[in-house]
């Protein structure tokens, strides 16, 4: 459904995009003629149509991503400032934090990873998201972590960090070997 609203409305920015040169060249002679000049001709075609061609377009495609994005929620616990102590650093467990940009694109296939790793050790070790634009005070205490990135903790303690995107049978064997080193 996305897609096809996508398709209809980049097709229909396209043909007015191929058509709004001549519109232009009749609205730049009425106004040569009316007013004598050839700015006004330029303003009288660059302002509305730049804004129905070019600025609709992004705005739509940012809402129907957004709205996309929104739809399909991950199944992982997200911690915030006021949760992150007790459920991160408190816990007897090792656990997986996902450092997580809401707004990035590439968030999402570092999410696909998250949860593969998720489902490859419950019960084993705690996997969840921290969404860092919605915790500044986690963030601040932890300098030098940017997401998109990997931390493991271990009864409060960093057992390894990994920035960027990674394949979940990289951040398994990392997972496997810090916790062998820790006595697991």
């Amino acid at each position: 459904m996305v897609s096809r609203l996508l398709a209809a409305f980049f097709a229909t920015s396209f043909a007015l995009l191929v058509a709004a040169p001549a519109w232009a060249q009749e609205a730049g002679r009425a106004a040569v003629r009316e007013a004598g000049e050839h700015q006004k001709s330029n303003e009288s075609f660059f302002g509305p149509w730049i804004v129905a061609i070019v600025v609709i377009p992004i705005l739509l495609t940012a809402v129907l991503a957004m709205k996309r994005a929104k739809s399909s929620p991950s199944q992982l616990p997200v911690w915030d400032d006021d949760t992150f102590d007790v459920e991160v650093l408190e816990a007897r467990m090792p656990v997986l934090v996902h450092l997580a940009l809401d707004w990035n694109i590439t968030n999402r296939a570092a999410l696909s990873q998250t949860e593969i790793l998720a489902y490859t050790n419950r019960g084993a070790v705690k996997v969840g998201l921290l969404e860092t634009t919605e915790c500044p005070q986690t963030m601040e205490r932890f300098p030098g972590l940017v997401a998109p990135a990997y931390v493991l903790f271990h009864q409060g303690r960093k057992l390894f960090h990994r920035a960027g995107l990674w394949q979940a049978e990289d951040l398994q064997e990392l997972i496997d070997s810090s916790l062998a080193r820790e006595g697991f």
